[in-house]
């Protein structure tokens, strides 16, 4: 796997496939390991990158507080490293907040986004969750344990009815050989609660596909809708029985989602992002 300097990071990545390039973005905790089946599905038609964010994976953790807009700007050097063309953007839960951020503050190395279970502002009642998180993950030992338990938050109720699901589930927990320091899930916590691009959003340009899990309790879908709303051209996808994990409880159908997206945008040739009233 391979790795790019980007000071005060040393970001890592994966990288796989060819073609057209997509980027997975991760959740709160998460590393490119949770886009495994995204980036193998993906990869027989594109060139698919998933990079680790400050604080997670093989990524050095950064030491001090950063922003979702550090976060963004990380990953738009990343595209400037690797020399791509205008890229797909898939982000999930905080993934989907930096994928707004990079849209806004890069809109040229962006030619569509889709934002997954995630938000345009952290208003008092998401931040009340992530307050709960915290205190949550103060008591338990580890990344794996704090996921286990907010298991009901994470994922849908119908998820809980085939115990092997959960069972698998919890195993695949478990796996991760570079679990998230407490350390940089306060890091990471602090930079979501500080998030507000809601005034921004009528500046994305670019192609946008919304994604809500129809059970989602984290991010409930209203914030999807304020998302669609608020960016113009955007199309909501609802997915019926699944939570705030969609790539884990039901991975066919978010990839026909993805990709029927993807079908539909024009030729990469044709896109020509317009920097008219983007912030910097």
């Amino acid at each position: 796997m391979p790795w790019c300097s980007l000071p005060p990071v040393d970001l890592f990545y994966a990288d796989k496939g060819t073609g057209d390039p997509v980027l997975f973005l991760n959740g709160l905790s998460g590393d490119h390991l949770y886009w495994n089946a995204q980036l193998r599905a993906f990869s027989k038609k594109f060139r698919v990158f998933a990079p680790d964010n400050r604080d997670v994976g093989q990524t050095r953790h950064a030491g001090q507080p950063y922003t979702v807009a550090n976060l963004a700007d990380d990953v738009a050097g990343l595209l400037r490293f690797l020399d791509l063309p205008p890229t797909n953007i898939v982000g999930l839960s905080m993934g989907g907040m930096i994928a707004q951020e990079l849209a806004l503050r890069a809109p040229e190395r962006v030619r569509s986004l889709v934002l997954v279970d995630t938000l345009g502002r952290s208003d008092d009642w998401f931040c009340g969750t992530l307050t709960t998180f915290e205190k949550i993950r103060r008591q338990v030992a580890d990344t794996p344990a704090f996921f286990d338990a907010i298991l009901p938050w994470w994922v849908s109720w119908r998820f809980f009815e085939g115990s092997d699901r959960i069972t698998w589930l919890r195993w695949l927990l478990q796996q991760n050989p570079h679990p998230q320091p407490l350390e940089g899930f306060l890091r990471q916590l602090e930079a979501m609660r500080r998030f507000d691009a809601q005034e921004r959003l009528k500046d994305i340009r670019c192609p946008v596909l919304v994604v809500a899990g129809e059970d989602d309790y984290v991010c409930p879908p209203r914030y999807s809708e304020r998302l669609r709303d608020r960016i113009g051209g955007a199309r909501l996808a609802l997915l019926p029985q699944v939570g705030h994990a969609p790539p884990l409880e039901n991975a066919a159908l978010f990839q026909q989602q993805v990709t029927e997206f993807f079908a539909a945008l024009p030729p990469l040739g044709h896109h020509l992002p317009s920097t008219k009233g983007i912030s910097a």
